[in-house]
């Protein structure tokens, strides 16, 4: 037996033998029993059809093989099988895509000299059985195959029999992980016959944990496999990602995070409100966590929540209390509160304001200016007039960003009386307001003439200080 990692011997728990008329542990039904809804025959059509609540194939009519409507990457399959006396068919895996796939063989012991390599329940013609299964036909027979990225397993009747790791096969290295699931029909001349019953499937990349392992692999194969799962699934993904980028190891948080970064930018442009909402709640959920200020995976959650967050009360809470936190953590998340429109961003960050320390308020001064929200106004005229130093400065250019006329009335208020540093800021803010788009080129002259003569003035104190 090859050499099997820790990680693919845990997953290959999910191979354990079930009663197949169980649906409660996470198998779908492939298979109606009534007719072929949800597969595909990929031949002639007359190859497959459905007998007592059976797929049946015929020999001698063609049908090549039958396959699933979707692919599945990795998986447990099961199914029941009865041969005709000297039967031959087989189960297709991650088959008829860009790779190539393989087949499990199912065989009638008509011949003593199929071997071990091409004999039922083989991975035909690249792993022989091992113990070889009971062959007997026209009975039902119950197979069971996992595919858990590289790693393969073949249960027959309840007895693993062939078991496979694409790295230690050589004619399997090359192999699909991603394909279609399908039967081949009786691959037989006229008189025999082969039927399926009680197809059903385990779809392994629906697990966000399962996901996150393969996120986690040192082979590139993998980790590519599961970034397209971890798309596929979107926001029960966001946690599990989260963690690994919190976790630090580069490889695995690189790819975690260019995975969580498509899942956000896919929500917020689908315009489904669900999907949009859970992964947002997810990212909240995260950064609302106490911990360490400068966290990769509060950051990064802060970040996102720029791109997806809106404008209710608890993405406005998180988000105060995130850049009263201080750290990375806290830059990050004024930063969303800058991108983010809405009245509560707004409210929450003049609440943030009023109880950080000094040393905090002048970042959220200027986002508050960033906003363009007219609500803050009234806020930041007090601080432009009242307030001094670097608190006084930041409000006037947050006025500048702002800009509308009001904000350019105060601003040639403190032009005109202000201290030195404060009239020098407040004509820088005032030549900023004129460069802002949407302002009517009446008001944009005025401000302008404002400010230069305010400049003039300025220019003419200088020279009457230095004189004297």
């Amino acid at each position: 037996m090859h050499r099997i990692s820790t990680l693919v011997l845990l997953l290959t728990l999910f191979a354990t033998p079930v009663p197949a008329a169980s649906s409660s542990d996470g198998f779908t039904s492939l298979f109606n029993g009534k007719n072929l809804d949800g597969w595909v025959v990929e031949g002639n059509a007359e190859g497959f059809k459905v007998v007592d609540g059976c797929i049946h194939s015929d020999g001698g009519k063609g049908g090549n093989w039958i396959r699933t409507v979707k692919p599945y990457a990795n998986f447990v399959l099961r199914m029941e099988w009865m041969l005709s006396k000297t039967g031959n068919s087989g189960v297709f895996i991650r088959n008829g895509m860009n790779q190539p796939g393989f087949e499990v063989q199912l065989l009638a012991p008509w011949t003593p000299t199929r071997d071990d390599l091409h004999c039922t329940g083989s991975i035909y013609g690249h792993v022989a059985v091992n113990p070889r299964p009971d062959e007997t036909t026209e009975r039902w027979r119950r197979i069971e195959i996992t595919c858990a990225y590289k790693h393969v397993t073949v249960t027959i009747d309840g007895v693993k029999c062939c078991e496979a790791d694409y790295d230690q096969v050589p004619s399997m290295k090359d192999l699909a992980l991603v394909g279609y699931v399908g039967m081949q029909d009786s691959h037989t001349g006229a008189g025999e016959w082969v039927k399926f019953r009680n197809i059903q499937i385990k779809d392994l990349d629906a697990d966000p944990a399962f996901v996150a392992e393969g996120v986690k692999s040192s082979d590139p194969a993998v980790r590519k496999s599961a970034y397209d799962a971890a798309i596929r699934l979107g926001a029960p993904m966001v946690s599990p990602l989260l963690d690994i980028i919190a976790q630090g190891e580069a490889a695995h948080a690189h790819v975690a995070q260019m995975a969580l970064t498509r899942i956000v930018g896919m929500a917020s442009s689908s315009g489904a409100k669900s999907q949009t909402g859970k992964v947002r709640d997810a990212l909240l959920n995260r950064l609302a966590h106490s911990g360490d200020s400068n966290d990769r995976a509060r950051v990064l959650a802060a970040q996102l929540l720029g791109i997806i967050g809106s404008d209710d009360r608890r993405t406005a809470r998180v988000l105060k209390d995130a850049v009263l936190g201080g750290g990375t953590v806290s830059g990050a998340a004024l930063e969303a509160m800058q991108r983010i429109p809405g009245g509560r961003i707004t409210d929450a960050l003049l609440d943030a304001l009023r109880q950080a320390q000094p040393p905090g308020k002048v970042a959220i001064i200027l986002a508050l200016g960033a906003r363009k929200d007219s609500r803050a106004l009234p806020e930041l005229s007090r601080l432009a007039q009242k307030e001094s130093g670097e608190i006084q400065v930041a409000a006037l250019k947050a006025l500048g960003t702002l800009g509308n006329s009001q904000a350019a009335s105060v601003l040639q208020t403190v032009a005109q009386s202000g201290s030195e540093a404060s009239r020098k800021a407040a004509v820088d803010a005032l030549l900023l307001l004129a460069d802002a788009p949407g302002l009517k080129a009446s008001t944009r002259a005025e401000i302008l003439q404002a400010a230069q003569k305010f400049a003039v003035t300025e220019a003419q104190r200088t020279a009457a200080g230095a004189s004297k």
